[in-house]
């Protein structure tokens, strides 16, 4: 008959090569990405966590304050890991590493402050972090499942964030909210970071260079593959002439409500069969980068058009097929690296319109932002 604790101790062993085999996968790569050593991060929060669980359950002690550390970032260092593989960020905005570096303040609170009673409370608030940042991993992955145009990664979302998220809300609970013990026996949590160990290997492995690669810079239009030199089916070259017809002669980025479901309705074709060209031949990885290219490059032209001075930004972003003055003021940022407003001024700096569209906007004399 088997020995629990060495079945326990197999499985651990298998995790922990798993999760090494993943992170040494990503780390042999001479274009370290962000995805990249992120993911190389995360694997060794995973590897402490294994370490840590099973010495926590069998002698109540830690291997070192190093894998404590490592394991208790884990939910924090894997929020990033999500944020960067899902948002498609060339550059990681710095206000994404306050999360981690706030769990960590308070690992060391709860880990180095005298046996008080605010201590106790430090680490029931670094449980209610890790259950909020669970959820919004959750989110994340909901969120831009539809406008995802990487399939590989589309079809990750879901099973990605449900199994690492859902093991680390349970973990959490089984640490914080029971105050005598894991509810999950030993056994089964390494049997459960087991699958998660080979799930993440033969999931990242598979499609990593598709998963990890790096995103598009703010801004540069990805450089689509001549259709000459690809293989495509008739089908496939009428949906693209379709395709352009509808973005360049008629223009339906314009339309507020435009999702890849009305777009493939427009030109008649599946849904999947549009991604896919999108995403393949054209190089988007992203529905709403792709729509919103076309919108911002026309923003910078109506910006600079003397003739639209008396337009409002509001206006021009709402005709565009912005739904908010937000949304434009964040992606025409993030394509040029000005506001709206700045980009206005400096193309057409002395027309006597523009201050006083400023200010029936609202924004004072002098002001940058739109």
């Amino acid at each position: 008959m088997t020995d629990p604790a060495q079945l326990e101790l197999a499985l651990r062993a298998v995790a922990i090569g798993a999760f090494a085999a993943t992170g040494v996968s990503l780390a042999a790569s001479r274009a370290m990405t962000a995805a990249r050593w992120i993911g190389v991060l995360v694997m060794a929060c995973a590897i402490s966590h294994a370490i840590e669980t099973q010495l926590y359950y069998s002698e109540h002690r830690h291997f070192s304050v190093a894998t404590w550390m490592l394991s208790a970032m884990a939910a924090a260092v894997f929020w990033l890991f999500c944020a960067v593989l899902f948002e498609d960020e060339a550059k990681i905005p710095p206000w994404r590493f306050a999360i981690p570096a706030g769990v960590f303040v308070q690992w060391l609170g709860g880990a180095f402050l005298p046996d008080i009673p605010p201590r106790a409370a430090i680490w029931w608030l670094f449980a209610a972090t890790s259950i909020v940042i669970h959820v919004h991993i959750l989110v994340m992955a909901w969120r831009g499942w539809r406008s995802d145009l990487v399939e590989r990664r589309r079809r990750l979302r879901a099973p990605m964030a449900v199994a690492a998220a859902g093991y680390m809300f349970i973990q959490t609970l089984c640490d914080f909210g029971f105050r005598h013990g894991p509810v999950l026996p030993s056994l089964i949590q390494a049997l459960a970071l087991a699958a998660l160990g080979v799930g993440s290997a033969l999931a990242l492995l598979r499609a990593e260079p598709v998963l990890v690669q790096a995103a598009p810079v703010a801004g540069e239009a990805p450089t689509p593959k001549p259709v000459e030199s690809l293989d495509l089916t008739p089908a496939d070259r009428l949906v693209l002439a379709r395709l352009d017809k509808a973005m360049n002669e008629n223009e339906v980025w314009r339309g507020e409500d435009l999702s890849i479901g009305t777009l493939a309705a427009l030109v008649g074709a599946p849904e999947h069969r549009l991604r896919k060209l999108i995403n393949g031949t054209l190089g988007h990885r992203n529905f709403a980068d792709y729509v919103n290219g076309r919108r911002i490059e026309a923003a910078r032209v109506a910006l600079s058009d003397p003739e639209q001075a008396l337009k409002s930004v509001s206006t021009i972003a709402y005709e565009l097929g912005f739904a908010s003055l937000g949304p434009f003021n964040r992606a025409f940022r993030a394509a040029t690296g000005v506001t709206p407003t700045a980009w206005r001024q400096d193309a057409t700096p002395s027309h006597p319109h523009l201050r006083l569209v400023e200010t029936r906007e609202g924004a004072p004399k002098g002001d940058k932002r739109a």
